[in-house]
């Protein structure tokens, strides 16, 4: 007894242990730091990450002890600047692209955005330096400090396995708080930051790099049976208002999807086939054909928001907005690369992976089930345009396998070399001609003008700021260089409109254009400042954006409901009757009956009833007066968490190359 006393007083006196408490204390001023910055109050969490602060201090330490002084020095100073730098990264993307980032993220797209890291340093915030500073104290208190070697290997041996023992105990703490798979893959980045805390959100991150996630899908036993989905059969008519429309229903006819399913091998390729055919599919409506046999030209607006519509400096855009279909609630998400991912949701209406990005890490599947192939089966010409290199996203190979039959991009054309992004205006001269006598066409652009920087100085940036000084001479500059760049865009569409009327088919065209994001970069203090037709500091307004679609036989309508990217293409599809299965989208056509969901990269997710944050589990209903059943909570979270999962399998399984009889659905006889 006396002996096991002895060791009990010689470990805690221990130059091991010693080490240990600094380094934790060094690790959990980084997190309070992180924590206060970040979110501005200290997570409930803090008792978890304390525990397993000091398990990852103890485990470092105890290794560390087997190395000479010196290099025990390096290794704990080494952690405490890594945890800050970390922190800082995290707090930078978060700030300049709206989103947290993840190790596989970063690794996947690190090659391709390196020019970028001189900006990305430039929008640090000054108090996001303070991270650093219990490392610069640590290393300080490093260099001075005087000590010997851990003599006693039974210190090491206990130090090791105490710091076990506290791993299993935080271990213990994640699944009875039910976060057990948020643990192990840590998707949900911010819910993962506020729970496991910097270090261990890391580790796991870093672990999870090589790991495939087991995927779990909730679904009914039952086999669907070939008659299960039945659609209603539209009326003829022009533009109805609030007509009654007579159900004439169709049926889907899956007898070839359940035989290649009965007959498919590979267990994840039949639990999709399974998913998909028993989901709940959408109606035809009073809206579907209203656009039916017009061409379709398709635009994603780098950085698009309301401060780009000014009645007088960007008058194109604005009469689009008023004399069109103005969807006022429309979300745009921001996956992890945000530009590449907007875009790859409204042309597969599919949902990222998290944690990669996705266009570039699946860029070699096919995909039958795009915008571009669904209208090709039905006699349209489709095309591609954008103003920059394939710098970034993989999209030649893309669109190559999404049936997109040309594609022109800056190292196709000749385009005017000045400094910043290239302009909108010329790409439409340089493309317009490629299509337009045409007798059916399918146009994407994506485009670049409205690109940021806007605090610094550039050829679009500056080309119309005279113009906007007589009209809003007390505007930051920054918010005037993002108008600036908006009138180019303006006069790009401008050129459009012109260029259809001219060749006859502005009568016959429908144009769809919405954002990629909000402007990145920019303070969202300063967009809500300089946005006038809601309140960008409410709830997830941040990603609220404009999304319109303009035909002059549309006429004009204020469409309030909620929308988002996912729910573009089902709705483009309908109102031009093309044969598609609403069950291979996730995304829900806007006038159809179906509730609509809203799901964003870190598990918040909106539906007609209200607002989930997964960071915090809290719901805010849209009605103050209503009881939202928590039922209804776990169902809606349990959805989109399929949604996920089911999107993961058809990317990773290269799903549609085995299924693309789908994509081109048949009717019952």
């Amino acid at each position: 007894m006396k002996g096991l006393v002895k060791k009990i007083k010689s470990f805690r006196g221990s130059l091991s242990l010693q080490n240990a408490c600094e380094l934790f204390l060094v690790l959990i001023a980084i997190e309070l730091l992180f924590q206060w910055i970040c979110f501005g109050e200290i997570e409930k969490s803090i008792g978890y990450i304390a525990v397993s602060g000091f398990s990852l201090s103890m485990l470092i330490t105890a290794i560390c002890s087997f190395f000479p002084i010196k290099g025990k020095k390096i290794i704990l100073g080494f952690v405490a600047w890594l945890i800050g730098l970390y922190g800082i990264i995290q707090l930078g993307m978060k700030n300049m692209m709206g989103n947290y980032t993840s190790v596989h993220a970063s690794t996947s797209m690190l090659g391709r955005v390196f020019d970028f890291v001189p900006q990305f340093i430039a929008i640090l915030k000054p108090q996001y330096y303070l991270l650093f500073l219990p490392a610069v104290i640590y290393t300080i208190y490093l260099v001075k400090k005087k000590e010997d070697a851990e003599k006693e290997i039974q210190n090491k041996i206990i130090l090791l396995c105490t710091a076990v023992l506290l791993h299993f105990i935080s271990g213990y703490f994640v699944s009875r708080n039910g976060l057990r798979s948020l643990y192990e893959n840590p998707k949900y980045i911010e819910k993962g930051l506020r729970e496991f805390g910097l270090s261990r959100f890391l580790i796991r991150d870093f672990l999870s790099i090589n790991t495939e996630e087991d995927l779990t899908i909730e679904m009914p036993v039952s086999t669907p049976e070939p008659t299960q989905v039945t659609v209603a059969q539209p009326q003829e008519t022009d533009i109805p208002e609030e007509e009654v429309v007579e159900e004439v229903h169709r049926e889907m006819d899956d007898t070839e999807w359940i035989a290649a399913m009965e007959a498919e091998e590979n267990e994840k390729i039949k639990l999709v086939d399974q998913f998909l055919m028993q989901r709940e599919s959408s109606d035809y409506n009073e809206m579907t054909g209203v656009l039916e046999g017009q061409n379709l030209i398709y635009i994603m607006i780098e950085a698009f928001d309301y401060m780009a519509l000014d009645e007088q400096l960007t008058p194109t855009l604005w009469m689009m907005k008023e004399e069109g279909w103005d969807f006022t609630h429309h979300y745009t998400p921001k996956y992890s690369c945000t530009t590449g991912e907007s875009e790859f949701i409204s042309e597969v209406s599919l949902i990222p992976e998290s944690d990669v990005c996705t266009p570039n890490q699946y860029a070699n599947n096919q995909f039958p089930n795009s915008i571009f192939q669904i209208f090709e089966n039905q006699g349209y010409y489709s095309s591609a345009y954008h103003n920059w290199k394939d710098e970034f996203y993989d999209r030649r190979v893309w669109y190559g396998n999404s049936g997109c039959e040309v594609y022109l991009n800056y190292d196709d054309q000749k385009y005017t070399l000045f400094k910043g992004w290239p302009s909108d205006k010329e790409m439409m001269e340089l493309t317009v001609n490629e299509y337009i006598d045409k007798d059916k066409f399918m146009t994407l652009y994506v485009t670049s003008s409205t690109h940021f920087p806007y605090d610094q100085d550039s050829e679009l940036g500056n080309r119309y700021l005279s113009a906007i000084n007589e009209i809003h001479p007390d505007y930051p500059m920054n918010v005037k260089r993002y108008i600036s760049k908006s009138i180019e865009l303006d006069k790009a569409m401008e050129y459009l409109l012109q260029q259809l009327e001219e060749h006859g088919k502005l009568d016959n065209t429908t144009i769809v254009f919405f954002a990629d994001h909000h402007p990145l970069k920019t303070d969202l203090n300063t967009i809500a400042d300089y946005t006038f037709e809601l309140d960008k500091r409410e709830g997830l307004n941040e990603d609220r954006t404009p999304f319109v679609i303009y035909s002059k036989t549309l006429g004009q309508k204020k469409l309030d409901e909620i929308n988002s990217t996912f729910d573009i293409l089902p709705t483009v599809f309908n109102l031009f009757n093309m044969n598609y299965d609403p069950r291979i989208y996730l995304g829900t056509d806007y006038f159809g009956e179906k509730e609509k969901l809203i799901y964003f990269p870190n598990g918040d997710w909106i539906s007609e009833q209200g607002i989930y944050y997964m960071s915090s589990g809290v719901f805010e209903p849209f009605d103050d007066t209503s009881e939202t059943d928590s039922e209804y909570v776990e169902s809606k979270t349990k959805e989109v968490q399929n949604l996920f999962n089911i999107s993961s399998l058809i990317f990773r399984n290269d799903y549609f190359k085995y299924r693309d009889f789908v994509t081109d659905p048949k009717l019952m006889k």
